[in-house]
């Protein structure tokens, strides 16, 4: 007798501070489930332990209660800096899509009234596609409505070239040579009303700088 597969589709996604809520298509029934965490691999990995549990035999209720509740590590984990402000670890994500889909979470939260502050270190391609890499993100950060654009390294400098020439855009882009100065910079620009993205860094590590804002060095 072939196994049964139930499928479970994404009709809906959003992000709030507290984390996703999901509008799914299971089967034949529609469940709206939240997850306690954020981001695009958050939502891959309760998607895929939602259908492991219930190709196993689980009931959905019971496959629904054991999904994860942990942040995973550097991507989108949430802490807080000594300002308050809520602090989103996303060094983990190197590649322009994920860079991208976590962009998008962040324009969520700004909908709920957050203050967005985006750091964007160099992406992970290949030399020939870095200039339309960069661009084409500093672009999306326009069209996506994020308040503070920090940019750092001159590997991602195009990222900030291309969102300061969009003339419709109400925010502001700076470029840092380093995370120190990126960190002195967002230190003093953020407060309890924002969140701050911290992602991408392809040879260029912002793990410290992510440890610094949230009181883990001085």
């Amino acid at each position: 007798m072939a196994e049964l597969v139930t499928a479970v589709r994404i009709d809906d996604a959003r992000s709030e501070p507290s984390g996703t809520v999901l509008e799914l298509l299971i089967g034949d029934e529609r469940r709206t489930v939240r997850i306690p965490q954020l981001g695009s691999e958050a939502v891959r990995r309760a998607i895929g332990a939602l259908e492991a549990a219930l190709a196993a035999g689980s009931g959905l209720d019971a496959a629904l209660s054991a999904l994860p509740t942990d942040d995973l590590p550097r991507r989108m984990q949430r802490r807080r800096t000594a300002a308050g402000a809520l602090l989103l670890d996303d060094t983990a994500a190197l590649e322009p899509d994920e860079v991208r889909a976590s962009l998008r979470v962040l324009a969520d939260l700004g909908r709920s009234g957050f203050r967005t502050l985006a750091v964007v270190g160099p992406l992970a391609v290949e030399p020939v596609d870095r200039l339309d890499a960069h661009d084409a993100l500093g672009r999306i950060v326009v069209r996506l409505d994020i308040r503070q654009l920090v940019v750092v390294g001159q590997e991602a400098r195009h990222l900030h070239m291309a969102a300061g020439l969009e003339g419709s855009w109400d925010g502001e882009s700076v470029l840092m040579d380093d995370p120190d100065t990126a960190y002195d910079f967002v230190r003093a620009t953020s407060g309890p009303d924002t969140v701050i993205l911290v992602t991408g860094g392809a040879g260029l590590d912002l793990t410290p700088l992510v440890e610094r804002l949230s009181g883990g060095a001085s």
